[in-house]
């Protein structure tokens, strides 16, 4: 079998199709550490990808949105990406996030996995509030770019 040459004018990226909020319960509990929401995720895959069975890693982060949505900057390393929120009015929450390990083996693929959300502890009454979820999505390919921060140092200044 003859393998098809890659033609520069394909698209020469995998995509996220959709991002989906599924099980979302009408209440919340705090620190229970149950999976309170799941999240479908549908990826298409390059054919350049398929052929290699590139190694994908799919990171989910889910915020508490408060106004408007912050414009995220994604810091790709690989399993440990992180991902930078630019402020516009109201600083979004980050309420949780997962890595999950894909392979490219065939055009598209659905990803569903089970979340439980950080929403901190109240030592007081309960209360109920309501919350603005969205879920950012973002793939890295095990070839491609990588980032990373140092730790930070401290160092005094002499005038």
């Amino acid at each position: 079998m003859k393998k098809k040459p890659f033609n520069t004018k394909d698209k020469i990226m995998s995509k996220i199709i959709k991002v989906e909020l599924l099980s979302i319960p009408k209440t919340i509990y705090v620190g229970d550490n149950v999976n309170d929401i799941t999240v479908v995720v549908k990826v298409k895959f390059h054919p350049l990808d398929i052929q290699l069975k590139m190694p994908y890693c799919l990171h989910l982060f889910v915020y508490d949105i408060h106004g408007v949505v912050d414009p995220p900057l994604v810091l790709p390393n690989w399993d440990e990406s992180n991902v930078v929120s630019f402020m516009l009015d109201r600083k979004d929450d980050s309420l949780g996030q997962e890595v999950v390990m894909l392979k490219a083996e065939e055009e598209e693929i659905t990803v569903t996995t089970p979340m439980a959300l950080s929403l901190g502890r109240f030592k007081k009454e309960r209360s109920l509030i309501s919350r603005k979820m969205k879920v950012f999505a973002t793939i890295a390919p095990v070839v491609g770019r990588a980032s990373k921060f140092s730790e930070p140092i401290t160092s005094r200044i002499s005038y």
